[in-house]
């Protein structure tokens, strides 16, 4: 079966589109779907760099517990998305804003599996969605790639990740959720989290066999991963690796009490003077649920008739 048989196939089967929400801060459109009962949230994200971003989920939910993430709050039923629960959505998004239809199209399709779920655990799955997206958009883009966030919860789904991406030649970058330089504070952060010196040896890995590139993502979050003895293991595990940084600014939680840090900027500088490239983002639809961590949870409140997790 080709990739545009599936893709039909995938967009006869039922979906129900819920709802549209723009953004009043950035480009960014969030689209609401049904499917199985269950919410499934995409973000359509435009930042004016010949880029169409389409940020897509590959679970219903997460039971990896991430303390920052608004997920943890509550208790949600987790189930892997099939393949069309993603491509008919992607599909959906570009025909809605007509993104094809454009005077002044964009050149490249991202398609960023960084929303709700965690994608090595559900990974046969976002690999068959990567592979009908490729196919289905190839020649109405003069590139399609992907972007993976993981924090890399079993080894192995790693291992079985970097033969899969390496021997179809997948255009896909890794982005290994880190967020602290210290094992402790880091599982307490990530208890679903793989150890930190062995996923960072698999990052590197994944650069070497596949050739593709890959970053690391860091939340400065205030006297949690902003200390200067952070700073220096950093330094220690990133010095000549050829690994980016990219920092993250910290979105605050109701019911963590955590802030942002005002260190990016320090943070950025020591690192840069010691070859380490950096980067700082703001995640774009911070005020529609859009940004690293956030959901429209009252929206699956109300869809799910769930509550927040008693503490």
């Amino acid at each position: 079966m080709n990739a545009g048989t599936m893709l039909h196939r995938y967009c006869e089967e039922r979906m129900d589109f819920l709802k549209k929400v723009y953004s009043k801060i950035d480009n960014t459109v969030k689209f609401i779907f049904s499917s199985e009962g269950q919410i499934i949230e995409l973000s359509y994200i435009n930042k004016n760099d010949g880029k169409d971003i389409v940020c897509v989920p590959s679970q219903t939910s997460c039971r990896l517990g991430c303390k920052f993430c608004f997920l943890s709050d509550y208790d949600l039923k987790v189930r892997n998305l099939k393949p069309m629960e993603i491509v008919s959505p992607v599909s959906y998004v570009i025909e809605d804003l007509e993104l094809l239809e454009r005077p002044l199209r964009n050149n490249v399709l991202l398609i960023s599996v960084m929303g709700c779920g965690e994608p090595l655990a559900n990974l046969s799955n976002v690999i068959r969605m990567c592979a009908v997206i490729a196919e289905t958009y190839r020649n109405q883009y003069k590139t399609v790639r992907f972007a993976v966030a993981s924090i890399i919860p079993k080894p192995a789904l790693m291992e079985k990740f970097i033969e899969t991406v390496k021997s179809r030649e997948l255009p896909v970058k890794f982005h290994l959720s880190l967020h602290s330089p210290d094992e402790a504070v880091r599982k307490e952060l990530m208890p679903g989290a793989s150890p930190l010196h062995g996923s960072i040896e698999q990052v590197k890995k994944f650069m070497s066999l596949t050739g593709n590139s890959a970053e690391i993502h860091y939340a400065l979050i205030n006297k949690v991963n902003d200390r200067d003895k952070d700073l220096e293991t950093l330094i220690g595990l990133f010095e000549n690796t050829g690994i980016p940084i990219k920092f993250l600014i910290y979105n605050e939680k109701p019911s963590v009490e955590f802030e942002a840090s005002l260190r990016v900027s320090h943070f950025r500088e020591v690192l840069e003077s010691r070859g380490i490239k950096t980067e700082f983002y703001i995640p774009p639809g911070r005020d529609i649920g859009s940004s690293c961590g956030q959901f429209l949870m009252d929206y699956y409140e109300k869809f799910n008739k769930i509550s927040k997790k008693k503490k």
